[in-house]
């Protein structure tokens, strides 16, 4: 069996960069991801404009971006698809390298074929140990999200139903179809 070398963040961070390559750094092993497929790209417009808008609407003081680096732990830095944090939260996250020292509120991740259960399931624990209220998987072959919040709650959402997250964002109504919107069936 083969060993791994670890990193630590400085380490991960001083790595040159590789075209058409990005990464992350899960508890000190690099993690290498090549371009997302086309579903996945409208899969995250799709939330962050529907997140986007609804904030916009209500005047929620809600930061929502895409593709942010976090450092979630001491040998850990995710990338959410797309990420929703409290403004205040957000800008007194210090950034480190282009790094945000900190974690977002809400974390979600367009699953791919690639990821394992084991691997997804890591990056959930992380999210939620680092201090997220919640994180939102998408599947786009089954069009439908699990959502995982404090403390052990997993709640799944199909089409025609519509994800609310009462305990960071009161009366935010996501539907689910429209998170899929322009996936081919």
């Amino acid at each position: 069996m083969a060993t791994q070398t670890l990193l630590t963040v400085e380490q991960f961070l001083d790595l040159p960069d590789q075209e058409g390559v990005f990464r992350e750094l899960d508890e000190g092993a690099v993690i290498e991801m090549t371009w997302a497929s086309p579903d996945h790209g409208l899969i995250q417009s799709n939330a962050v404009t529907l997140l986007k808008n609804w904030s916009r609407k209500r005047r929620a003081d809600f930061v929502v971006s895409q593709s942010t680096a976090f450092q979630v732990g001491p040998d850990t830095v995710r990338v959410p698809d797309v990420f929703v944090a409290r403004t205040s939260s957000y800008r007194a996250m210090p950034v480190v390298r282009g790094v945000v020292q900190g974690c977002p509120d809400l974390a979600l991740e367009v699953v791919s074929k690639n990821d394992t259960a084991i691997d997804i399931d890591r990056k959930v624990r992380q999210y939620l140990q680092a201090g997220a209220v919640a994180v939102w998987l998408t599947y786009s072959e089954t069009r439908h999200v699990l959502a995982y919040r404090r403390p052990g709650e997993i709640r799944t959402y199909e089409a025609g139903q519509t994800i609310e997250e009462p305990e960071l964002i009161p009366g935010l109504a996501i539907p689910v179809d429209e998170l899929f919107e322009g996936i081919a069936l």
